[in-house]
């Protein structure tokens, strides 16, 4: 592996789709760094909630989304990043009508 790697999201986004795409993985430390599109409408997990051993950090670029973490509701737009502590139930529902592209970080197992 070199020293630095580039990642081109544009090229990424099309892979993005329907499930997070690993960018750049560690196991020493755990860590995923990923892209990952949600459409308009679409709720992540489609049921119930989903969460990690580890804190999960984002950036979205585009769009934007509800987040509801332990029954709070939080909205996330262009510009913004959210952390979630390791633990922590939650789901994201898109409730615009243009694609969100984030990229996300995972500390620790997913």
């Amino acid at each position: 592996m070199d020293a630095v790697t580039i990642h081109r999201l544009e090229s990424a986004w099309a892979d993005s789709v329907d499930e997070p795409l690993a960018l750049y993985e560690s196991s020493d430390p755990s860590v995923q760094t990923g892209s990952y599109v949600i459409e308009a409408g679409e709720r992540v997990p489609e049921t119930g909630t989903t969460s990690h051993d580890g804190d999960e950090i984002s950036v979205i670029l585009e769009g934007e989304v509800e987040l509801v973490a332990d029954g709070e509701r939080y909205t996330a737009g262009p510009g913004t990043l959210s952390v979630i502590e390791a633990g922590t139930s939650h789901y994201s529902v898109n409730t615009g009508e243009e694609p969100c592209r984030l990229v996300y970080t995972v500390l620790g197992d997913l």
